[in-house]
């Protein structure tokens, strides 16, 4: 499997989180080109971020996560109001997993698999 994915787990929760607003962008000529966007599902996952038609290739990527949403749609006000994730994507053949983890005034990833 190739890709871009994601995970987005609420740890104030311990569940993940669902419905947030997620947008890939690629970055092209000095600026950033919105390319997808999606909501996570129940289980807080996005399988596939790139568009139907599209193939992931080489280049800086960013996530760009819409936190304040998510929080605000359970009645909680959060620091963030989004959360940006720029990446770089070297071998178009890997699969690329960028999971986020959120709680309203903090947030951590790391490369997954």
């Amino acid at each position: 499997m190739k890709g871009i994915s994601t995970h987005v787990l609420d740890l104030t929760r311990g569940r993940p989180a669902e419905g947030v607003a997620v947008r890939l962008h690629r970055h092209e000529q000095g600026s950033w080109r919105a390319i997808a966007a999606r909501r996570t599902n129940q289980d807080g996952r996005i399988d596939d971020l790139l568009p139907e038609d599209g193939a992931v290739e080489s280049g800086f990527y960013r996530l760009r996560f819409g936190t304040r949403g998510y929080f605000r749609g359970r009645g909680i006000e959060s620091f963030y109001p989004f959360v940006d994730i720029a990446f770089q994507v070297r071998d178009a053949a890997e699969h690329y997993h960028v999971p986020l983890l959120i709680t309203p005034h903090g947030y951590s990833t790391y490369r997954g698999s």
